[in-house]
């Protein structure tokens, strides 16, 4: 029996190395996906080792993480994400030039960040390498480490290899390539993360691993904290009125994000020019605002800057206010992330408690099941290159915001599961799980 001033022993920490290309002050949803594992696993007893590209200012630091950074010597310079103009057309011989770089560009970095691993390795305490695809770089680099120390290896895929958010190879050399570093980096994996489940029933049916191996983590939504205020949305109690004479506020529906191509953006354009050019009573008072990379000139050129408004990129903390101060929101989801996976804002956007307009460029996305489970009388749905369709859904959620004073926080218990501090305790207890029977496989072998 313990005596009043004994305590246990407390266990030793478990160490895990992130190897992750993507990472704060990086902006997306892959750096903030890699962030919350690295800010939420040491509640959970683990030592944390971030392995990253350098950038000109400093990671956000944390209690048990520490982040080494390696420059990547082909680094672009300029921002993350190029503003999105729908006249660009990606161009077929920068294609085909990518065939010729394997795995990426980013193996310049690779090769520097492979020696700093090693070194992480030797001097650190780490039971276990978590690395995130894409790009296919880190994928590689993490499993070279692990081929090299011997240490486990678990892959976490936010897309799929081949594909639009993974690689489109126009060589068969090249796409083979591909397929067999996959292939290696698989029968390396003691344990594979995923997404969605589409994306994990996909990868245990192409490559024969037990489903049970693999756990699906979603990009989940920052919970509130001690350092984190509680987000408290401020109602817009001007929609659609117009009190002593004043003009009514302008309905202001937002997209709080990258923009990126795969998800058809230049649908909704064309869509949202062809009600202007109809002259559509719905969008009178509507701004739909671009909090992201959205160029400029072409938001003029083409006639749209009374209609939609773009901030280009901002910092995480602008783009939280940004959701929070949206009357409502707006969701564009392709054909690629319906199938696969769930837009990554989509669970801050059902939390804001605002009513959200997804637009999909096929029915029945992953988004959508998403938002019907959790908000259903708040999520308004059309087809993304139907201006008639969008029009409508508009109008409904302009009555929508007209008839409620104050924004719906009715979420349950279940959607508190998808939050990054909940998603970063299952991800926990798979790695303690994996680090317990690698030991003792270790012992069984030793005796």
């Amino acid at each position: 029996m313990l005596g009043v001033n004994d305590a246990p022993e407390k266990k030793p920490a478990h160490g895990v190395l992130l190897v992750t290309y993507w990472y704060p002050p990086a902006i997306g949803a892959a750096a903030e996906r890699l962030e919350s594992f690295a800010r939420y696993l040491p509640e959970h007893n683990w030592t944390v080792h971030v392995l990253t590209a350098g950038r000109e200012s400093a990671a956000p630091e944390y209690d048990g993480v520490a982040v080494h950074s390696v420059t990547d010597p082909r680094a672009r310079p300029g921002p993350t994400f190029a503003d999105y103009d729908p006249r660009e057309q990606p161009s077929r011989w920068k294609g085909r030039l990518r065939d010729y770089v394997f795995p990426d560009r980013f193996r310049s970095w690779q090769k520097d960040a492979f020696s700093c691993g090693q070194t992480l390795l030797k001097n650190q305490s780490v039971d276990v390498i978590l690395a995130s695809f894409p790009p296919a770089s880190a994928a590689q680099l993490a499993l070279r480490l692990h081929l090299d120390a011997r240490t486990p290896l678990v892959l976490d895929f936010r897309d799929n290899w081949i594909g639009p958010g993974g690689y489109n190879p126009q060589r068969k050399k090249a796409l083979d390539a591909h397929l067999d570093l996959q292939r290696q980096a698989l029968a390396g994996a003691t344990a594979v993360i995923t997404v969605s489940d589409a994306m994990a029933d996909h990868l245990a049916n192409e490559h024969n691993i037990d489903r049970a191996q693999i756990l699906v983590i979603p990009n989940g939504y920052e919970p509130a904290g001690p350092d984190l205020p509680e987000l408290r949305p401020q109602p817009n109690n001007d929609v659609g009125a117009a009190p002593s004479g004043r003009a009514a506020k302008p309905v202001t529906i937002s997209h709080v994000g990258t923009v990126i191509r795969r998800n058809r953006p230049d649908l909704f354009f064309a869509a949202v020019a062809k009600l202007k050019k109809e002259e559509h009573a719905v969008l009178d008072g509507v701004c739909f605002r671009f909090v992201g990379n959205l160029s400029r000139d072409y938001l003029a050129e083409a006639g749209l800057s009374a209609i939609i408004q773009t901030t280009g990129l901002v910092p995480r903390d602008q783009a939280s206010a940004e959701r929070q101060g949206a009357d409502g929101l707006l969701l564009l989801t392709g054909n690629y992330v319906g199938q696969w996976g769930y837009s990554a804002k989509i669970f801050e956007y059902i939390q804001t408690g605002r009513p959200i307009l997804c637009l999909e460029e096929t029915p029945g996305s992953n988004d959508r099941r998403l938002l019907e489970q959790f908000c259903r009388d708040r999520s308004f749905f059309a087809p993304v290159g139907d201006a008639a369709a969008i029009a409508e859904q508009l109008s409904r959620v302009k009555r929508y915001l007209a008839e409620r004073s104050t924004p719906a926080m009715e979420l349950d218990a279940i959607f508190r599961d998808y939050s990054r501090q909940a998603l970063a305790t299952v991800l926990a207890s798979k790695l303690a799980g994996l680090v317990e029977t690698t030991n003792a496989t270790r012992r069984t072998g030793q005796t």
